[in-house]
């Protein structure tokens, strides 16, 4: 049968580690100090948290409403531009309409432009007689104009 061998570390009792700190005061003491740094610690963690988290909901905030604002503007210039171009196709419509008229009038009217009735010499004979006219009221009215004054 074999013996419970103990090593050699275990040959004398654990007392631990009392002489040296204080014993269970000192232990509480350490754990006073740790908890006293950790609540300090996570204090400041939480102060520069919330101070982060505000600072990022002003942003926010502010971001959210430049925006909405932005996307206002964008539909008003979107329904003024199709308001604009439904006015411009009315318009377009209705000068297409007009041009339409316009040259079935001209078509009507070239024939009668382009077409000559009348010869080189009744048309120069036409306007001598139309000189000769206007002279006649020339003379008329100077003689009516002298006899007035």
């Amino acid at each position: 049968v074999q013996k419970n061998k103990q090593s050699e570390i275990f040959d004398s009792p654990y007392t631990g580690m009392q002489s040296e700190n204080g014993g269970v005061i000192g232990m509480l003491e350490v754990i006073e100090s740790d908890f006293s740094r950790l609540k300090s610690e996570t204090e400041a963690n939480e102060n520069s948290a919330s101070t982060e988290h505000d600072r990022f909901l002003t942003e926010s905030a502010s971001s959210k409403k430049e925006k909405h604002e932005a996307e206002f503007q964008l539909g008003l210039d979107k329904d003024q531009t199709e308001f604009e171009k439904s006015q411009l196709e009315k318009d377009l419509s209705s000068v297409s309409e007009e041009l339409k008229q316009a040259k079935l009038y001209y078509g009507e009217l070239k024939p009668s432009c382009v077409q000559v009735h009348v010869s080189f010499e009744e048309r120069v004979h036409g306007r001598e007689e139309e000189i000769e006219a206007l002279k006649e009221a020339y003379k008329t009215l100077d003689r009516k104009s002298q006899e007035s004054a």
